[in-house]
């Protein structure tokens, strides 16, 4: 979609930035495009300053914080990859944020907002620097700041963080390299390097950029076929092309070396399965996505990302849209599709990563989450500018073969325009409504606190894992209460033994008494108040052996010893299950020991005193989880 320009065949280096002014009209000279286009980024930003605001820690932010906080900021963790990636600009400015509040959003919120005005700030200037100040840049750039596409991993802070460098630096680097292209200037070559690397510092992702770089080389900076072209440009940019390849090899080596083997994929699509990814991109996410959609959105119980949802109709008309649009460039501009090299290259890679890595273990579904096609909604904006607009300094630029009804016709133009940028804020308004409704981990984490805002000692917990929608099992063992809430340790301890009290965090976020949910018993008679002139399980320095009705193997089972003891008897006992003891204090009164077992298998309990002369009474054994049972803490203190 563009308005009317005067082309040539060529583009030389002295174009000026007015080259190709557009006709006459609200938007007649280059300061008034240069002004729609700063207000249409100030509206941009605006709604995407409200969605923000409502947004909180989710799902994958969840995994990142666990992980971060159970080991620190290390070498490591920087340099050794976490679930398939290699992020050390991302560990380190959220550790940053950490130091600061680990709960407190304001932070993260700023910085993805910054974030975002870099980007879109980088959108104008690569459109004004490449086409000039004219009104053919604003579509491209209305494309890219109202389509729903980036609008998710924005919201989310492991996405964000990771993605919304390399959208930047996909204009920002290909505007430091496009100078380079026309001026053969070195320091504009280590410019756009500097830009990759610093993109790539957040996500190996980000290596994608070289795809760009060597598209708008290859198409627009020389000609012949393809072979002459690469023999070109290998001559006229030989330290450029030295440089891009030494850093490009080295990004990928490092990456292969350190971060790949991090990953924890369930493994790749078969070819049935890429075939559905391949339809569920391109069709059902990237396309709708493209024209504004896609309209409605499916939110999952235990996924708190919303999946695209825009259904056949919407789906069949977006691709005609563009099968349209594509006709139509094809038929009025020379060498118009040579710009869907630049998207296209990047939707088979999307594709491919996401076939490979994720979807084996998650389906072709994954395809329709937008967070795996952030990347897509900046080329494709930069693909449409370069199929409509002539590139100033190139050796190559398109021309009108002839005149298109669309295309030359403004008011049509702005009026398409609208209709898109319109459907993609109502898209992105309404993922946004259903993202602020979806904050569970917020209101866990927030029930945490408030229950434990009174603790003046640390409770002693029962670990365990945080529901499946906070963080999958897979992630274990970041996905422990103790490591989640680690920032709470001061208030809370997870200890191994622990008599009398035992607490446990619900499904909900309360701190509840812990009960253990039996699987198995001690072998026979159960006597709660046990007489200490008849006790059938005596525990004296001699060892005691207690028989369960079964087996128990593997860790994370919690034991329950109820016992009786005089003050005699005070003292201290050893319990031995399998391969563990434990070294207990022995205390007066009816008392529940509770244990959390290790690894192993075991089919009885054993018992030794250490102290002489004390000898508590053993009534009965439980083996089994731990359930939450009884009142929230918080309801306690308020009864008392």
């Amino acid at each position: 979609m563009s308005l009317p320009h005067s082309t040539s065949t060529t583009a030389g280096p002295d174009a000026g930035p007015h080259a190709g002014p557009a006709a006459g009209g609200v938007l007649a000279t280059p300061g008034k495009v240069v002004a729609a286009a700063l207000a249409m980024i100030v509206a941009q930003l605006a709604f995407r300053a409200w969605a923000v605001s409502g947004s909180w820690y989710r799902f994958d932010d969840a995994n990142f914080m666990s992980k971060l906080m159970s080991d620190g900021l290390s070498a490591d963790l920087l340099f050794h990859g976490f679930a398939g990636h290699l992020m050390p600009g991302a560990f380190a400015l959220t550790a940053y944020n950490f130091g600061l509040d680990p709960y407190q959003w304001a932070y993260p919120a700023i910085e993805l907002m910054v974030l975002q005005a870099v980007a879109n700030l980088g959108a104008l200037v690569f459109l004004c620097s490449a086409f000039g100040r004219r009104r053919g840049i604003l579509p491209p750039l209305a494309l890219f700041l109202f389509s729903s596409i980036s609008l998710p991993a924005f919201l989310s802070w492991g996405p964000g963080i990771t993605q919304l460098p390399f959208l930047a630096a996909i204009f920002w680097g290909s505007w430091a390299h496009l100078n380079y292209l026309r001026t053969r200037r070195f320091g504009w070559a280590l410019l756009t390097i500097l830009i990759t690397l610093a993109a790539i510092a957040f996500g190996e992702k980000a290596m994608l950029l070289f795809w760009p770089y060597a598209v708008l080389a290859l198409g627009w900076f020389a000609t012949g076929d393809i072979l002459t072209r690469m023999r070109t440009i290998l001559v006229r940019y030989l330290p450029g092309v030295i440089l891009y390849g030494v850093v490009s090899i080295g990004s990928a080596a490092a990456y292969l070396v350190l971060g790949a083997g991090s990953s924890k994929a369930a493994g790749s699509s078969d070819a049935n399965g890429f075939a559905l990814v391949t339809q569920r991109f391109l069709l059902e996410s990237w396309a709708p996505g493209v024209v504004g959609g896609p309209l409605r959105w499916e939110w999952i119980e235990g996924n708190s990302a919303g999946w695209a949802e825009p259904g056949a109709v919407v789906s069949v008309l977006a691709v005609g849209v563009l099968a349209l649009l594509t006709f139509e460039l094809a038929r009025t501009r020379s060498i118009a599709l040579r710009a869907w090299w630049l998207v296209g290259g990047i939707l088979v890679i999307d594709i491919a990563l996401i076939a490979g890595i994720r979807a084996g273990g998650v389906g072709p579904d994954i395809a329709l989450a937008y967070r795996y096609l952030t990347d897509t909604i900046a080329v494709t904006a930069m693909a449409l500018a370069l199929a409509t607009l002539p590139l100033r300094g190139a050796v190559e630029t398109l021309a009108p073969t002839r005149t298109s009804a669309f295309l030359d016709a403004p008011r049509r133009v702005a009026v398409a325009t609208a209709i898109v940028a319109g459907l993609g804020l109502f898209s992105s308004y309404s993922y946004a409504e259903g993202w602020h409704e979806d904050d569970n981990t917020e209101r866990y984490i927030d029930t945490v606190r408030s229950d434990l805002a009174g603790v003046e000692e640390p409770l002693p917990m029962a670990d365990g894992p945080v529901p499946e929608w906070m963080i999958w099992g897979v992630s274990h063992p970041h996905n422990q209460v103790s490591a989640v809430l680690r920032p709470l340790a001061d208030k809370m301890e997870f200890p191994r033994a622990s008599t009398n009290q035992l607490f446990v965090v619900d499904g909900k976020g309360h701190i509840r008494p812990a009960a253990v949910e039996p699987e198995r018993r001690s072998v026979g008679a159960v006597d709660p108040t046990p007489s200490p002139d008849q006790c059938q399980l005596r525990v004296r320095q001699t060892p005691l052996r207690v028989a369960l009705d079964g087996g128990v193997d593997g860790a994370g089972w919690w034991i329950r010893v109820s016992y009786a003891a005089g003050a005699k008897d005070e003292g201290r006992m050893r319990v031995i299950a399998g391969d563990h003891s434990y070294d207990v204090e022995v205390e007066a009164g009816y008392r529940s020991l509770y244990l959390r077992t290790g690894e192993g298998r075991f089919d009885a309990v054993g018992f030794q005193s250490l102290t002489p002369g004390s000898k508590p009474c053993v009534s009965d054994i439980e083996v089994g989880e731990v359930v939450p049972y009884g009142d929230p803490i918080s309801a306690t203190k308020g009864d008392g």
